[in-house]
């Protein structure tokens, strides 16, 4: 089986491919400008032909082009040649925390601390500098460099929601998330989402790297999409499966977790208080709320 050819860009020099997804691939480069490695993300030609997937292309390179933050994968902008889509990217040499999971290994709670902290600074600065909620916060989409920084990456499902007037909302047709991680509102899609959705799927990202199982394992996507807005259907305490876990740390995964966002936690610095609260030791007292998380402790 012959290897794949690499492509031919304008001013890169493409070393290799580092990744694959489902509507892109992307490749390390040189580019020869600057002499300096940089990531470069090509649509697949079967979704450059279809103008929504490539809105949704073009979408993602504006929105990561939109940030000046060390904790956001940042992009140098839209090209086309020779049929060709893609976009340049700064380059994280580093790793994924999805391919982290997928190579057996389990999260310590010191590094899922640092990785919310981390998240809620980046994604606090993309919903109140711009108002934009990224809609698909996953393991996949969380990576960390060789310096120890965490970056999130691919806003491709991301939206301006907090500045639009009402009547401009978009609600889409279609569900924007990933089964395991999506929050209980983007699935009805019906509702104006805000960061509190984020917050509910960093907290199911951190479960699955700390315990190495989704909320709801052995579910297919569709049964997986109504446990997630199921009262009734709740995800085992952590501990059962990391008993290093401290007490504290599985209440912040609670209170992220709540089904009912008026009751989850409303924002970004609510969430890094708390998770700085627990690197201190403190436990907090159980929340009487009336509606379920998806994550039941054991008192």
């Amino acid at each position: 089986m012959s290897e794949e050819a690499l492509p031919i860009l304008p001013d890169l020099t493409i070393v290799g491919k580092i990744g694959e997804g489902g509507m892109s691939k992307v490749y390390q480069a040189i580019d020869r400008r600057s002499s300096l490695p940089v990531a470069v993300k090509i649509l697949k030609p079967e979704f450059a032909a279809n103008s929504e997937d490539l809105e949704l292309f073009a979408q993602e390179s504006k929105t990561m082009e939109l940030f000046n933050h060390p904790g956001i994968v940042k992009s140098y902008g839209l090209h086309t040649f020779e049929g060709k889509i893609y976009y340049i990217m700064e380059l994280v040499d580093g790793y994924s925390y999805g391919a982290y999971i997928n190579d057996g290994h389990k999260t310590s709670e010191e590094d899922c601390l640092l990785i919310c902290e981390s998240v809620a600074c980046a994604l606090d600065y993309a919903w109140n500098d711009f108002g934009i909620v990224h809609c698909d916060i996953k393991p996949d989409n969380i990576m960390i460099n060789s310096e120890g920084i965490v970056k999130i990456t691919d806003l491709g499902l991301s939206r301006t929601f907090k500045f639009l007037k009402k009547d401009q909302i978009d609600i889409p047709d279609h569900i924007l998330g990933t089964p395991a991680y999506i929050s209980p509102e983007q699935i009805f899609s019906d509702v104006e989402l805000d960061c509190r959705s984020d917050i509910y799927s960093l907290a199911a990202s951190l479960y699955h790297l700390c315990t190495r199982r989704v909320l709801f394992p052995g579910l297919n996507n569709e049964s997986t999409l109504r446990a997630q807005c199921d009262a009734s259907s709740q995800a085992r305490d952590p501990r059962y499966y990391n008993p290093k876990l401290s007490e504290g740390f599985c209440q912040l995964l609670e209170v992220m977790l709540v089904k009912d966002r008026n009751y989850r936690l409303r924002t970004w610095k609510d969430v890094f208080k708390m998770a700085r609260d627990v690197e201190e030791g403190i436990s907090f007292k159980p929340r009487p709320t009336p509606s379920p998380s998806s994550l039941k402790l054991m008192r």
